[in-house]
């Protein structure tokens, strides 16, 4: 299968691509993507859509991942999902919304199927997953409670810290850090789920969602 993975960084995108392999059970190709790269959350949601029609016109992706980071926003819910409100501050629901407008307005390619997608947000960002099963404390119930104004033992740039030994890593560090967070994560996905059942959990229903879809041969 030939994916695309769209995130806020090299070193997220070589991370994800690990997690998705483990939970496809199978071995996925990387499918280049505009030179464009997302930087960071506004950038991502601004660049999507180009990035989606760029995939369905000229390439032969299968399907593509997203994932971002929750920052201080809210932390999704299931019950947001099926319902008719919207909830504006949830970037899961916003790049539901973006991903399934993009989707419904592209003209059909011969011999070519819709592409899959999958979502996934981290909570609060993706190095609070490299520390699952690091530290028992890092997980989104807690930070729900911090988003309540609660006190908890860690921020955004602790984590970063505690993954990189820098708040400022360079981008040869976090691949690194991020590759081998991955790698270990893989051996225990249904800890991330457990630990983070909206944010992961989102991106693993979505993916295993796809063995319902046909793939293009």
């Amino acid at each position: 299968m030939k994916i695309a993975v769209v995130s806020e960084s090299p070193a997220d995108e070589a991370a994800i691509k690990i997690l998705v392999d483990v939970i496809l059970e199978a071995e996925t190709e990387l499918v280049s993507s505009p030179r464009l790269r997302p930087q960071g959350w506004s950038s991502v949601l601004s660049l999507l859509p180009t990035i989606i029609k760029h995939l369905h016109y000229q390439t032969d992706a299968d399907a593509f991942v997203t994932v971002v980071d929750s920052d201080d926003s809210a932390v999704h819910l299931r019950t947001h999902e099926g319902s008719e409100l919207t909830f504006p501050n949830c970037r899961l629901c916003r790049l539901c919304y973006l991903i399934r407008n993009e989707m419904d307005g592209l003209a059909s390619v011969p011999n070519r199927h819709t592409m899959k997608s999958a979502i996934g947000i981290a909570v609060p960002s993706i190095e609070a997953w490299y520390q699952c099963g690091i530290d028992a404390h890092v997980n989104e119930a807690t930070w729900v409670r911090y988003l309540q104004s609660e006190s908890i033992t860690y921020d955004r740039r602790s984590l970063k810290r505690a993954v990189y030994g820098s708040d400022r890593p360079n981008l040869a560090i976090e691949i690194q850090a991020a590759t081998e967070a991955s790698q270990r994560l893989a051996t225990n996905v249904d800890l991330l789920n457990q630990l983070f059942p909206d944010g992961f959990g989102s991106l693993l229903r979505g993916l295993r969602g796809w063995t319902d879809q046909p793939i293009r041969q």
